[in-house]
């Protein structure tokens, strides 16, 4: 602490450093159960300094850092509430909702003069009043019941009722979400109370805006288009930024999928007498004469409607003929299909439907450009993005028809039915659109670093190697709070006959902890054999087995966390972003090494690059992947500096292969127990008796605390 008083004597009183250690010096220590800690203070100075100088920094802040803060009171102590806006945004809706439900409240509570924070969500976040208020035919048989609650939650919240608020199935919600091709924006006569217009106007004169990877990343393309949602920021701050460039593959691919067809073709029709059609015909019927509004609506009604028709049963068909040449396979690859006798038909199907968007969209234009020149007035501008979004979706469809760069991965899928070009690499589009366009960028993440080194982000993320590098260890007493075990025995983790084998240990751990355990795996195959034969033994016990894809994640980890006797076995979500502190979650199990699968397209392609720049794609690629996997996995356990617990990984070729140690290098394993399966878990359960409060002396008595 003398330290620190000392440093900021001798710095300018006036600098965003020295305000950043005033605030948490005097400022943040007066709030009851804040704790100083010398780790998360240097993570803050940091992001100042790079806040004043520019240029990217990232860093790697161990759980218990407390790095939301350690980013937020910079970018609320910045000068002038004038300047561009600072983005921050996240891949979970959990941190999110942290930011803005807990940490910036606290923050703007300190500060003489609070600091505008919004957040943005993406149009299909939010209620179209309009649906709601006055629902077409078909949303009116489906939502028929809801509607009363729906209307009242618009009341209560002023019209911004969003998706999370909006308890509807997928298909429901489908019918009510706002949607930018059929929103009637100033014609629309809720367009003064609506949410979403609210929240864009608050964007442009926010001074934060919290968001998340998906809106972030999306804004790209629509900046390119010149549509961008986000105002010019100076400032980027990505946290959870380990999962970047997974989001940046999604959201930067090109797809023909039935949410783009509604969107762009079926939806006008399906909203009928009250959709932005009908707002083009009420356009035309104000501004012309009868004897015109008669001629030009029969120019609408064969131009736009019977084209869109046309467009939308040709959709139809290519949607039926994918199902039928893809034979429930999940993904297959396009381009030999393409060419195959297979796919004649789909090929012919698809180049019939480019040349009916770039008719359509040609049309279109044309009758815009006629209307305008005849009554010298501006046509619809629903009906030119209409326009522009046929020609875009034709222009899309032809790239995917084409198939014929190296830098994409080509695939037809069935869930949902779909035709999907996914970027090799992202580094160059992130580098140039995202990172390039900010005075400075702030990247951090409990897992940025593979083997003590940050290349692999960096050059998955765009980040060039000027790019500033930090370190802050993780406060928690690892070596004291957990016990370690790696297996060096047993059967292949793929073998048919592994999950037997595991059973009987896993059965007594869980048994003698009370259910607090999470079995992480690799494939939802074996999230079903664990299943089927944990629940029977353990519900002896009272302990409940909550497998994966039973219900939402959500509502899966909100029974985990609440009071009662759960096993909970997942596989990717449940890897990374579970944050249950206490004793809920004190056992985490890895059955498994979480190698990607070989036979993934994306993964094969990203490999083939690797190998032919010189490089081994094991080495250079899977290693790094299943790196920062393990260390997301091991995140789960302790989550608070009282936290204690167990961690296992089963699977014996991390302790018997010759890469396991590097790999094992990624997670803190001083005092780690290696030994056959048996001792490890009767290690842990000794370790258990000793060290976990809960536990009792005697096996399987209930010490479930409330």
């Amino acid at each position: 602490m003398e330290e620190t008083e000392t440093t900021a004597a001798v710095a300018d009183p006036d600098s965003l450093v020295s305000r950043v250690e005033d605030f948490f010096l005097h400022r943040l220590t007066t709030i009851d159960g804040f704790k100083l800690r010398r780790s998360q203070l240097d993570m803050a100075i940091a992001v100042a300094e790079h806040l004043t100088e520019g240029g990217p920094l990232a860093v790697e802040a161990g759980t218990g850092t407390g790095k939301s803060l350690a980013y937020l009171v910079p970018l609320m102590l910045r000068n002038s509430p004038e300047e561009t806006p600072a983005i921050v945004a996240t891949k979970t809706v959990q941190l999110q909702d942290q930011l803005l439900k807990k940490d910036i409240p606290i923050l703007q509570g300190l500060l003489s003069t609070p600091r505008k924070v919004v957040q943005a969500k993406g149009w299909s976040n939010y209620v179209c009043i309009r649906k709601v208020e006055t629902p077409d035919e078909q949303a009116l048989r489906e939502l028929g019941p809801y509607l009363p609650e729906l209307r009242r939650q618009l009341i209560n919240s002023g019209g911004k009722l969003t998706r999370q608020e909006a308890v509807l199935a997928r298909r429901h919600w489908e019918r009510i979400k706002a949607d930018p091709l059929d929103c009637q924006k100033r014609n629309c006569p809720h367009f003064s109370s609506c949410g979403l217009f609210a929240e864009r106007r608050e964007l442009e004169t926010a001074e934060i805006i919290v968001t998340n990877h998906a809106f972030l990343l999306t804004d790209l393309r629509l900046q390119r288009e010149g549509r961008g949602l986000l105002p010019k920021g100076d400032v980027l701050v990505v946290d959870e930024a380990h999962r970047l460039d997974d989001v940046a593959t999604e959201h930067l691919a090109v797809r023909f999928d039935p949410d783009r067809v509604y969107s762009i073709i079926s939806s006008p029709l399906l909203n009928g007498n009250d959709g932005w059609l009908a707002a083009c015909r009420f356009t035309f019927l104000m501004a012309l004469p009868e004897v015109d509004f008669l001629e030009w609506s029969g120019f609408f009604d064969q131009v736009v409607l019977l084209n869109l028709k046309n467009l939308e049963n040709l959709c139809s068909d290519i949607f039926v003929e994918l199902q039928m040449v893809s034979q429930g396979q999940p993904r297959l690859a396009l381009r030999p299909l393409l060419f195959d006798s297979r796919g004649e038909r789909l090929a012919n199907l698809c180049s019939e439907l480019c040349m009916g968007l770039e008719e359509a969209s040609s049309g279109m234009q044309a009758m815009c450009r006629d209307y305008e020149e005849k009554f010298e007035a501006s046509p619809p501008p629903e009906l030119l993005r209409l326009s522009q979004s046929l020609a875009g979706f034709g222009y899309d469809l032809q790239f995917l028809l084409e198939c014929d760069s190296s830098d994409w991965v080509y695939l037809v899928e069935s869930d949902p039915t779909s035709l999907v070009a996914r970027p090799v690499d992202n580094a160059e589009a992130l580098r140039v659109e995202l990172f390039e366009t900010f005075h400075s960028c702030i990247v951090t993440s409990a897992s940025l670093r593979v083997n003590d080194s940050f290349h692999f982000f960096k050059s998955r993320s765009g980040l060039t190697d000027g790019t500033s590098e930090l370190v802050i260890d993780s406060p928690f007493k690892v070596a004291e709070n957990t016990f370690l075990g790696f297996s060096t025995s047993g059967p292949n983790p793929g073998s048919p006959e592994y999950p037997a084998y595991l059973a009987p240990w896993l059965i007594s751990l869980a048994a003698n902890l009370g259910g607090r355990l999470f079995l992480l795996t690799t494939s939802h195959r074996r999230v079903q054999e664990f299943h089927a034969l944990l629940s029977p033994e353990l519900a002896t016990y009272g302990i409940e087995v909550l497998a994966q894809g039973e219900e939402p994640a959500p509502q899966l980890l909100k029974r985990f966390s609440s009071a009662g006797r759960y096993v909970l076995i997942g596989v990717d979500t449940f890897w990374e972003g579970v944050d249950i502190p206490g004793e809920r979650l004190s056992c985490v199990v890895m059955t498994r090494l979480p190698f990607p699968v070989p036979s993934d397209e994306l993964f094969q392609a990203r490999s083939e690059l690797i190998e032919s720049a010189g490089g081994n794609a094991f080495y250079d690629l899977s290693m790094p992947l299943v790196g920062l996997k393990l260390k997301q996995g091991f995140g789960r356990l302790l989550r608070t500096e009282s936290d204690k617990g167990i961690f296992l990984l089963t699977d014996p070729r991390a302790s018997t292969k010759s890469y396991g140690n590097k790999l094992l290098k990624n997670i803190p394993c001083a005092g780690a127990y290696r030994g056959p399966t048996e001792e490890v878990f009767q290690r842990a359960l000794e370790w258990s008796y000793l060290n976990l409060d809960f536990c009792k002396t005697s096996p399987h008595e209930d010490g479930l605390t409330e």
